[in-house]
């Protein structure tokens, strides 16, 4: 019989300790992560430990979004969100930080806490949901949670990073503290190589005409590179700038040539 196991990722310390994972490849301008495997991997080094199948029955993502923030554009942070729950069938739970009514409002890590231990808690308190909780994160602030789930007759799987470079991404207390974690952490920046998106070239139909075209896009609907560039150009405004510029793009968020350019020059300085 294979072990039930749910997934609980800390959506905020993964997005802030993606540098971890640049500097374990050596690379100078990172990468893109392959969220798809993520749980695959963590099945994979559970089922090692345990010398047992694994089923991964749920992958719950947490996250924050600022919505009514003067000068910032949520679009691209959504379409993000979107991509989890859609393309790699995360289930996930979004906090909308609201400026409008919350004009001082200062998120932080807590609200995805909080978020992510009361789910936790109620699956751990339903029958059968689960026989290993994993979470995906390195917060001492999670040590209550994990002592209480434990407490419910449940394991638990730490999923986190070395802490390379004076980089505190793990809590040494949640690496050292007893009674918390039942099977050894598992490492992201130590598989650095598997989660790094590898994007392979293969024909596919355009969608349109039904030219077959090499590309690595890997959505969906995919259009060849001559429908793309007849597709209709229509007026934009940056959303960085307001400045208008006639586009192809279609995204729900755009920007213009200019700021492109300077993001380029930023990042690259």
């Amino acid at each position: 019989m294979s072990v039930k196991a749910m997934i609980f990722v800390d959506g905020s310390w993964l997005y802030h300790s993606r540098q971890a994972l640049f500097e374990a490849l050596g690379e100078e301008s990172g990468f893109e992560i392959d969220y798809k495997r993520i749980p695959d991997i963590i099945a994979l080094h559970m089922a090692e430990m345990m010398d047992s199948e694994v089923d991964v029955v749920r992958t719950n993502y947490f996250g924050t979004i600022p919505v009514n923030k003067q000068g910032y554009n949520p679009a691209k942070q959504r379409a993000f969100y979107e991509f989890l729950s859609m393309q790699c069938a995360y289930d996930t739970e979004i906090l909308e930080i609201d400026f409008r009514r919350e004009p001082n409002a200062r998120p932080d890590d807590k609200w995805v806490n909080v978020a992510l231990s009361s789910a936790m808690m109620f699956y751990a308190m339903l029958t059968g949901s689960f026989d290993v909780a994993v979470l995906v994160g390195g917060d001492a602030d999670y040590i209550p949670l994990l002592k209480r789930v434990r407490a419910l007759g449940k394991r638990v799987q730490m999923v986190c990073m070395n802490n390379l470079n004076d980089k505190n991404l793990t809590s040494v207390m949640m690496l050292t503290t007893p009674g918390i974690q039942d099977l050894p952490p598992l490492f992201l920046d130590e598989r650095s190589d598997d989660i790094k998106l590898v994007r392979s070239e293969r024909k596919r139909v355009c969608k349109n005409c039904g030219r077959e075209e090499e590309t690595t896009w890997a959505g969906p609907e995919f259009f060849c590179s001559n429908c793309r560039s007849e597709h209709r150009k229509q007026l934009r405004a940056c959303d960085t700038c307001g400045k208008e510029e006639e586009t192809t793009w279609d995204k729900p968020y755009f920007y213009c040539s200019e700021c492109r350019s300077k993001h380029r020059v930023s990042a690259e300085g």
